[in-house]
């Protein structure tokens, strides 16, 4: 493909299709030009914030895809839920909700790049959603990875190895409170949003518990794990209530491979002043 020499030049500026946008980013990753590097990512900042950003990052997610073009997408998706989320008619929030489920879990296998942020769009969604609308989005997630039958739309990627859905479902979890954390709030609202998120718990823990005790979880799975334990931690979850998942991460120390981390989860984990009481 043969990108256009300036993307941010004449006519083309707001013409943001698929094609175009393609252009734009084969000049920022390839051409060894900084001004068409300059050019290609004014013009797809420009793109970002567009009207038309909602539509064309679906496209851009697409199988055929280069992982660059597909990380724009989902880079897209999370800037828009970031900063244009009112411009989001309400009615179709339950769709966005569907569509960057089905995305995550077709990326399970990756680029990890895309399936992270995915990741991170589908948190920032939580966290405006929290808890009015959204009322219980982990214990909802969770349900969502289960094993589903074969009926789902889009099987190509839905019968993969159940242990690339866990991962996936670990790197969603470990991500909502990282948003939360990084995220710009008043403070009333971090403090509702905190309680919520600290109100589910429970099924974070009880499923942190299970996959670290599971003689079936793979060493990649149980690391998942203590990164994870240690991003709830930070939203101040009551950790002396489930005294039993640190003292399973001891149990981690067993393994080198997860010495470094098992480390560093439980002193992040016993640093927590609720730890204390």
């Amino acid at each position: 493909m043969e990108p256009p020499a300036h993307p941010g030049d004449g006519p083309v500026e707001l013409d943001f299709t698929v094609e175009n946008l393609e252009s734009a980013l084969y000049q920022l990753y390839f051409d060894p030009d900084m001004e068409h590097k300059t050019f290609a990512q004014k013009w797809l900042n420009r793109a970002q914030a567009s009207a038309r950003a909602w539509q064309f990052c679906w496209a851009l997610l697409g199988p055929d895809k280069l992982p660059e073009v597909q990380f724009f997408g989902a880079t897209t998706l999370h800037i828009n839920i970031l900063h244009h989320w009112s411009s989001l008619p309400t009615d179709q929030h339950e769709s966005l909700r569907m569509q960057l489920l089905a995305h995550i879990l077709r990326f399970s296998s990756g680029p990890k790049m895309v399936l992270t942020r995915l990741c991170v769009a589908l948190a920032a969604m939580a966290l405006n959603l929290i808890p009015q609308v959204w009322s219980q989005p982990v214990a909802d997630m969770v349900r969502a990875f289960q094993p589903q039958e074969p009926e789902c739309e889009g099987g190509s990627g839905a019968a993969q190895d159940p242990q690339l859905h866990c991962l996936a479902l670990l790197e969603l979890l470990t991500v909502l409170p990282e948003e939360f954390q990084s995220s710009r709030l008043a403070q009333p609202r971090r403090s509702q949003l905190r309680e919520a998120l600290a109100g589910e718990w429970g099924v974070v823990c009880s499923m942190l518990r299970q996959l670290l005790q599971s003689q079936d979880s793979s060493i990649q799975v149980k690391e998942k794990v203590l990164r994870c334990l240690s991003s709830w931690v930070g939203v101040d979850v009551p950790l002396g209530e489930s005294h039993e998942l640190v003292q399973d991460c001891f149990g981690a120390l067993s393994k080198p491979e997860l010495f470094d981390t098992a480390v560093e989860t439980i002193v992040t984990a016993i640093s927590q002043p609720d730890c204390q009481r």
